[in-house]
């Protein structure tokens, strides 16, 4: 019912964090682009350790 008490998965953590940094990558590309290619290398490693983990959610981005 309530999830107050439930810890993430670490792919659930893993993929909030994929899905933040993306959507910082995606802000500051129009302002500064080395920030924007670190940020989108960043979220790529995390896609990767993910794609490893075999997360089912996943398939829905590609």
């Amino acid at each position: 019912m309530f999830r107050i008490f439930t810890k993430k998965k670490r792919e659930e953590r893993l993929c909030d964090k994929y899905k933040e940094l993306m959507h910082k990558a995606y802000k500051s590309a129009l302002y500064d682009k080395e920030k924007s290619d670190k940020l989108n290398s960043r979220a790529k490693k995390i896609l990767w350790e993910l794609r490893r983990l075999n997360y089912r959610e996943i398939d829905a981005w590609s």
